[in-house]
């Protein structure tokens, strides 16, 4: 008996020590794989932020070395009323512009154009209202509608002119929405109480092209003496996507001074939001988003809805077009974060100084320095949209009977196109779907690729029908601008306008202004110069403009008169300090 239980002792013994080694052998397992994981998560470079080097609350403000009059801006109210009664004026001047509108009829004049001639009351406006600016800029037009104004120094300089940049038109009033509005659209109503303007266009942008104008006419006044060119540009058709503003006077400006002929620009875009008493933060669009319409049409024979027996299963050329939406909406592009995507910086800003305004998931992962762990909190957060290129479809037509099958079917996708893809790519991506279904439909395939008129044939058509297919509208992504001495020039402007004693509030706290850049997901006129590249990346999407302002594009668009004002003194100091001081 003690033989065996010696033996079981020993048995028991070796089991243990076989456990044991086990056990070891599985933690230094456990414990390589642990140390892999961290390894991965802390040595790999592409999966931190990007350096947040240029902290957003590390600009100081800077002398205006020209302020003749400038606190009258902000402070005088009879001065103020003038301005916002010009604004209030140009709103009364309803210069819409529809998708229908095209190339100007350049036989006819421009009062006389059917489609423009608004837009010539517009001019005479602009002249009555701002008369040194007419009297001492160089005025020219551009494609019979277009504006552009020169103002050359006295003294000869080999100088880069600073471009500013709005458009005239503004998108239609819904007539059904007539009797929503507080007051007509047209009529530029002020309320002295709340300080807003309301009317088309006192947003989106008759602001920041009655700030302009108004900046310059004061600058005459007061005789300042310019020492670099500056040049004002207003297209007409920019709700519509500039093919015959912008885009002719990009080419226009840049057959006068070359690539990168002119230092930087600002364009209509994103403003300096107030966070709570003292903090505001002001977020220049410093990239922007590429754009296409992709139509696709769908040509197929018609007949009685009694017999659709065109093919093997009973379906009609809507029936077609819908299977390609579905297959379409199935294969979303994936969201993906490149550390050029400027969001990130401003999201960083954010965390550091205004977390609250961020999701919990979100502000988790930027405080872990984890690209991976924020591409997965962005997933079901409208964040995503900045990092990923996106598909609406917004336009179906087709049928004109109930028992009648459509011969023509016409499907309309928008993209937004992110900073890392292009045009083509998201061409092809829908390009696909369509080809699969001529495939399975015996249809044939064209594609315009441009909307120039000339179709490439990718299928014969068959007597079943045909898909063209035209991208219109295409705009490539634009990069970030570059961080350079300019960039802080701009900083430090806004920084020094809003240290202004009207911003201190009751509390007598230092104003705390942070600057930094993000990215716009809507285009601009801007977006023609950027890619003829005649500014060498300096495009600012930016007005300068405190936003309070609301519902542009729809029922009681307004802006206040303090908006307008905060946009003319950051306009008044960018000239300033674009003379005296860069």
């Amino acid at each position: 008996m003690d033989f065996l239980t010696d033996y079981v002792k020993k048995a028991v013994s070796k089991t243990n020590e076989k456990k044991r080694k086990r056990q070891i052998i599985i933690s230094c397992i456990v414990g390589i794989i642990l140390v892999g994981l961290i390894s991965i998560n802390l040595f790999n470079p592409k999966d931190k932020f990007p350096d947040y080097t240029s902290d957003c609350s590390s600009y100081h403000k800077m002398p205006l070395l020209f302020n003749k009059s400038y606190d009258k801006i902000l402070h005088d109210i009879d001065y103020k009323l003038e301005v916002v009664n010009k604004l209030s004026g140009a709103i009364k001047i309803p210069t819409v512009v529809y998708d229908s509108y095209g190339q100007p009829d350049l036989n006819t004049s421009l009062a006389d154009d059917k489609e423009y001639s608004e837009f010539q009351k517009f001019h005479d406006y602009l002249e009555t209202e701002f008369p040194l600016v007419h009297k001492h800029l160089k005025r020219e037009i551009v494609n019979k509608v277009g504006l552009v104004y020169t103002w050359t120094p006295e003294v000869e300089t080999d100088a880069k002119p600073l471009l500013l940049m709005a458009h005239q038109d503004v998108v239609p009033v819904e007539p059904s929405t007539l009797d929503k509005w507080s007051y007509p659209p047209f009529e530029g109503h002020y309320d002295d109480l709340t300080g807003k303007i309301y009317g088309r266009g006192a947003l989106d942008t008759k602001l920041f092209l009655i700030a302009q104008f108004s900046t310059v006419e004061l600058l005459l006044k007061e005789k300042y003496e310019l020492k670099k060119p500056l040049i004002l540009a207003y297209g007409f058709d920019e709700e519509k996507g500039g093919d015959f503003g912008a885009k002719f006077i990009a080419d226009f400006l840049l057959d006068r001074y070359g690539k990168d002929g002119i230092e930087a620009l600002f364009d209509e875009g994103e403003g300096i939001v107030q966070l709570d008493e003292s903090t505001f933060i002001a977020s220049p669009g410093v990239a922007e988003m590429g754009y296409c319409d992709v139509y696709i049409e769908l040509d197929t024979p018609g007949g009685h809805s009694s017999a659709p027996n065109h093919w093997d299963i009973e379906t009609t050329g809507i029936g077609i077009i819908s299977e390609i939406n579905h297959f379409i909406t199935l294969d979303q592009f994936e969201t993906s974060v490149s550390s050029n995507n400027p969001v990130l910086s401003f999201l960083q800003c954010n965390a550091k100084f205004n977390p609250e305004s961020l999701d919990p998931l979100v502000l988790r992962a930027i405080r872990k320095n984890s690209l991976s762990k924020f591409e997965r909190a962005i997933q079901k957060n409208d964040l995503r949209f900045t990092f990923k290129t996106t598909q609406s479809m917004d336009v179906i037509k087709g049928g004109i009977k109930s028992n009648a099958m459509p011969e023509n079917v016409v499907d309309v996708i928008n993209h937004r196109i992110d900073i890392q893809s292009s045009v083509n790519e998201t061409v092809l991506h829908d390009l696909k779907h369509v080809i699969d279904a001529a495939e399975k439909y015996n249809l044939g395939v064209t594609v315009d690729w441009r909307n120039t008129g000339e179709m490439e044939v990718l299928k014969n058509s068959t007597e079943l029908g045909t898909f063209n297919i035209r991208v219109v509208g295409a705009l490539e992504p634009v990069s970030t601008i570059p961080y350079d001495d300019f960039y802080e020039l701009v900083a430090s402007t806004v920084v020094s306008v809003y240290n202004d004693p009207l911003f201190a509030g009751d509390s007598g706290k230092d104003v705390e202004v942070l600057f930094e850049g993000t990215m716009s997901p809507g285009n601009t006129d801007s977006v023609y110069y950027a890619l003829n590249k005649l500014v060498n990346g300096r495009v600012y999407r930016f007005s300068g403009n405190l936003v309070e302002a609301a519902n542009a594009h729809t029922v009681d668009e307004w802006c206040t008169d303090k908006s307008l004002l905060t946009s003319h003194a950051f306009i008044y100091s960018m000239i300033v300090n674009f003379n005296e001081a860069y």
